[in-house]
């Protein structure tokens, strides 16, 4: 009797460790029930954020983008648009003047443009800069004084570069009077000359240049400068070599 009564209480607490344990069981087995419930509120909340953000209003905003930008697009927006393209290739021809130092040139674009595009004003602040430059650069070169043959033959050659050849030709006139046997002086009287198509004076100090350097003859048969007078008889005779 004493036996069995020791193993009824052994039977009950197998049983209760038992019960326990699947208690445990379950209680664990909760838990990642849970947890996948909370992952998937918060899937399911995700997606339904990606799918509002994916439905949100990007084609109508370009939509609106491109309605608003034809209702803007008036025919005054074109007219201006035109009238600032050619304000801005007057500007940058002015531009290319001043850089090659064609400074009345330039105030004179510079003027223009001033006068035709009073509706671009920051256009107009920039040209107005601009053209006082210009004008200083040109009392500055009225300013320095040429002295030497030389002073007046580089300025000259300078001018007759840039095709200022009246300019050029009164520069190269200065230097003459300096030196009067200056061949090279001469030779570039003749090809200003033939330039500005002075005929008889293009012959003259081409003559002239020859007369005190044979060589010029050889020059002046390959210049472009006397081409308008390839054709004219006195000017080949200078250029052709005389016969032995």
């Amino acid at each position: 009797m004493a036996t069995k009564a020791k193993v009824k209480p052994k039977a009950s607490k197998k049983a209760s460790s038992r019960s326990s344990a699947r208690a445990k069981s379950i209680v664990l087995k909760a838990k990642p029930a849970k947890a996948s419930a909370r992952n998937g509120s918060r899937n399911t909340s995700k997606a339904a954020a990606k799918t509002s953000a994916r439905g949100s209003s990007k084609p109508v905003s370009r939509m609106e983008s491109r309605r608003t930008q034809a209702v803007n697009a008036s025919p005054l927006d074109r007219t201006r648009s035109r009238h600032f393209a050619n304000a801005v290739q007057a500007y940058e021809a002015a531009i290319k003047l001043m850089h090659s130092e064609q400074f009345e040139k330039a105030i004179r674009c510079f003027e223009d443009l001033i006068a035709e595009h009073t509706d671009e004003p920051e256009i107009q602040e920039r040209a107005k800069v601009l053209l006082h430059a210009c004008e200083k650069k040109l009392h500055e070169k009225d300013r320095t004084v040429l002295r030497s043959a030389d002073d007046h033959y580089n300025v000259g050659i300078a001018e007759l570069n840039r095709r200022e050849l009246d300019s050029a030709i009164q520069h190269l006139e200065h230097a003459l009077k300096l030196t009067p046997k200056g061949d090279h002086v001469l030779y570039a009287l003749a090809t200003a000359n033939a330039l500005k198509g002075s005929r008889d004076q293009a012959i003259h100090h081409l003559k002239q240049a020859i007369h005190y350097r044979a060589e010029n003859r050889f020059l002046a048969a390959r210049d472009s400068d006397f081409e308008s007078l390839q054709d004219d008889p006195e000017f080949r005779q200078l250029v052709t070599p005389a016969e032995k």
